[in-house]
């Protein structure tokens, strides 16, 4: 993936990613190691990338808008079609689905019709989806159209970050890029509640994402012309693309760090999800005051992810989400422990500003542990997993609060955060010193790091 020679000519260099704030050009197929010193990235070096990363900026709030547009419609849309809690859960899952059926078919569908026309494609899917909804059909329509619904996101979220990985200063900027994902989710159920509040059907919603998915498309038409995202990719043979998604899929970054992405956004969601009734059912908060809370929960994320997201990328991916996890333990302690609802709301905003750095630098490490040429299918198949995990988390953890109690919340997504460190210990560290094993592509990966 790489500017044009226009934009490489104004910048000096091709498009490359960062490695402690390092840039380095775009890798070739080769093993051998690197002979010149790279220098540091500045902001100047991102002046040819504005455009592009405009359009990558806000597929990320339309990501935010759509994942918090469901929950804020779940009363309305019980209402219209008369159907109980456990039928309107259908819709988390089949959009889950949709997510993972992208997840699979993302790297074919990018050596295929290229990344740009990917995102193209993930654009109209969601477009079309976001109009028939509008239109109030039966609820078997709407829950296959959810189905498409997700694949549309998956497909747009595995391509912005693909792209940003590229750029100068690339895990700050995967940091602003996922802060505009918690912007978006923060703003999704404020148009909600202001449509509802005036008595406007649910389906004006739909419409009004209707509307934004097509400036999304529009910004993506102007923005990423004359940028060239495929590097190489005429010249690779039909066999070879298939080998290069093979190899990227089973390659153990992508696994892990997929199971890490599964695992991480099923809490951020949850947490955002059931937080609401966690603090209104179970701590007996005021309800317009805890739904203040869960936005402020989203906010913190979004801010999170832009000042952890340079403490990040001055220490380094590894010790600094090992910290951010810790503490994120000990708010969902408190949550779990203290009763007192003025706590618990300000543990649950803390665990969104701690949450916030983790997805962008996971994308940022595994985009310095693999080479340039399994970027597409790897990032694009650890995002599509992650955000199937924000349908499935919050379906189990609601199935377990229907069990236990929503006093449950907090054990859960405790004993998920866990599960994350435990995960994140195994993910390589991409470190070439001390004990460590040479992988297929060359590059030394160091294991069991914290």
């Amino acid at each position: 993936m790489s500017i044009d020679s226009s934009v490489d000519s104004s910048s000096g260099r091709q498009a490359g990613h960062s490695e402690d704030e390092t840039h380095r050009p775009l890798l070739q197929n080769h093993t051998g190691p690197s002979t010149s010193h790279p220098r540091k990235d500045t902001w100047h070096d991102l002046k040819p990338y504005i455009r592009p990363l405009l359009a990558t900026n806000f597929i990320s709030i339309v990501c935010g808008i759509n994942d918090g547009c469901i929950g804020a419609l779940i009363p309305r849309l019980k209402e219209f079609y008369d159907i109980p809690n456990q039928t309107v859960s259908l819709l988390f899952l089949l959009n889950a689905f949709g997510y993972l059926i992208s997840a699979f078919a993302n790297g074919h569908i990018v050596h295929t019709f290229g990344q740009l026309n990917a995102l193209y494609i993930g654009g109209t899917l969601l477009l079309c989806a976001y109009t028939i909804i509008s239109l109030g059909l039966p609820f078997p329509v709407m829950a296959t159209l959810m189905l498409f619904q997700g694949m549309g996101v998956a497909l747009l979220d595995a391509g912005m970050n693909v792209f940003t990985t590229t750029v100068p200063k690339a895990t700050l900027m995967l940091n602003i890029l996922h802060a505009m994902y918690g912007v978006g989710a923060m703003t999704s159920p404020l148009i909600s509640s202001m449509l509802l509040h005036f008595g406007v059907s649910w389906k004006a919603m739909y419409l009004v994402l209707a509307l934004v998915s097509v400036f999304n498309m529009l910004l993506m038409f102007t923005c990423f012309r004359h940028i060239k995202m495929d590097s190489g990719s005429e010249e690779i043979s039909e066999e070879h693309q298939k080998n290069i998604l093979r190899v990227a899929l089973v390659h153990p970054m992508t696994i892990l760090c997929s199971l890490y992405i599964l695992v991480y956004v099923g809490v951020e969601v949850t947490v955002g999800g059931w937080g609401l009734t966690f603090l209104k059912e179970g701590r007996h908060g005021n309800e317009a005051a805890m739904s203040n809370v869960v936005a402020a929960y989203w906010a913190a994320l979004a801010v999170g992810r832009i000042v952890l997201g340079y403490l990040v990328e001055k220490f380094g991916e590894k010790p600094s989400i090992t910290a951010c996890t810790f503490f994120t333990c000990v708010t969902f302690m408190v949550l779990w422990w203290i009763s007192d609802v003025v706590i618990d709301a300000m543990a649950l905003v803390t665990s969104g500003f701690l949450l916030g750095p983790m997805f962008p630098s996971t994308v940022s490490l595994v985009s310095k542990v693999l080479p340039r040429h399994l970027h597409p299918a790897a990032i694009g198949f650890i995002a599509a997993t992650g955000a199937g995990g924000a349908a499935f988390f919050p379906f189990l953890t609601g199935q377990v609060s229907g069990h236990f109690g929503i006093l449950s919340m907090p054990i859960v997504c405790l004993l998920m955060t866990i599960t994350m460190q435990i995960l994140w210990i195994l993910v390589p560290s991409g470190k070439n010193e001390g004990r460590s094993s040479e992988n297929q592509t060359g590059q030394h990966l160091e294991y069991g790091s914290l």
